[in-house]
């Protein structure tokens, strides 16, 4: 292939290789992914010591979408 012929087809292309190439207004123009909005639980009424018995919940790991996430031990009263 000729040093010409590579100049024309190098012209030809490279133009059309940066069109490809990401710029800054095409991050600008992205949406952020939307957070899910998490709940707080309900309060939990504590009766008196008569009434209630309180139950121990062991802390755990639960796998959620973005990786595990620890769950911390907490009492339910029950009656």
């Amino acid at each position: 292939m000729s040093i010409k012929r590579m100049l024309a087809s190098a012209a030809l292309i490279l133009p059309i290789a940066f069109t490809f190439v990401p710029s800054q207004a095409d991050a600008q123009i992205r949406r952020p992914v939307p957070v899910r909005i998490i709940r707080k639980p309900s309060p939990v009424r504590v009766y008196t010591p008569v009434q209630a018995r309180r139950i121990l919940v062991p802390g755990r790991w639960v796998q959620t979408n973005r990786g595990r996430r620890w769950i911390p031990a907490r009492y339910v009263y029950r009656r």
